[in-house]
Formats: structure tokens, C-alpha cells, sequence
């Protein structure tokens, strides 16, 4: 369950951090007297990501971790570019976005041990 936890925390990190990057070349940041303070930020929270997702594969499937960490965050930044910065939705995206939920499912689902045949 700290696996999941961890990873949990690393996708929320990984997302904060990229929309920030955003964020901060948008008004009323790009004045600021502190370019600097925000790219600090923005990697620090990336970095911690990162560690986040190291100890989430102590115990999750490398395979099932990443794909699960990178479709999560596809989906959340996409979204959220969406709903937050006006970001349009093409159909393509959403069959894209779709996919990915998908494919990280199907990477999850073929991690699991086989099940023994009863009687075997």
C-alpha cells in the first residue's frame, strides 16, 4: 500500500510541477522579480516526483509503475490544461487519452501471476 502511495504522490508532484511550468510563463508571473524562485520550484517538485516513483518500484512492477505514473499524469495534465488554462479538446486527444487509461490497465492486468488451473 506505500508502493501505491508513493506512486500516488509522485503523478500529483509530476503534475503540479508541469502545469507550473505553464503557469509561470502566464501573467501576472512572468513580472515577477524572481524568475529564478519558480524554476527552482518547478524542479524540486519534479525531483521529488521522481524519488517518489523510485520507491514506488521497490514493490511495484517497474513496467506497471511507469505506465501507470505517465498515463496518470497524461491524463491529469491534459485535463486540467483543459479545464484551468482553456486548453481545447480534439477528438483525437480524447481517443488518445482513452488509449492510455487502456494500455496502463492491460500492463497492470498482465503483471499479475497467472492463475493456477483448479485440481493442477
Amino acid at each position: 500500500m506505500r508502493a501505491w502511495t508513493a506512486l500516488l504522490s509522485a503523478i500529483a508532484l509530476e503534475v503540479t510541477g508541469t502545469l507550473s511550468l505553464k503557469v509561470f510563463t502566464t501573467a501576472p508571473f512572468t513580472t515577477a522579480a524572481t524568475p529564478g524562485l519558480q524554476l527552482i520550484f518547478t524542479y524540486a517538485l519534479l525531483a521529488a516526483s521522481y524519488v517518489l516513483l523510485s520507491r514506488a518500484f521497490r514493490q511495484i512492477p517497474v513496467a506497471v509503475a511507469f505506465a501507470v505514473w505517465e498515463a496518470a499524469g497524461l491524463l491529469l495534465i491534459t485535463c486540467l490544461g483543459a479545464l484551468i488554462l482553456g486548453e481545447h479538446l480534439r477528438p483525437a486527444q480524447l481517443l488518445a487519452m482513452l488509449a492510455l487509461g487502456v494500455g496502463a490497465a492491460l500492463l497492470h492486468r498482465g503483471t499479475r501471476p497467472p492463475t493456477q488451473p483448479v485440481g493442477a
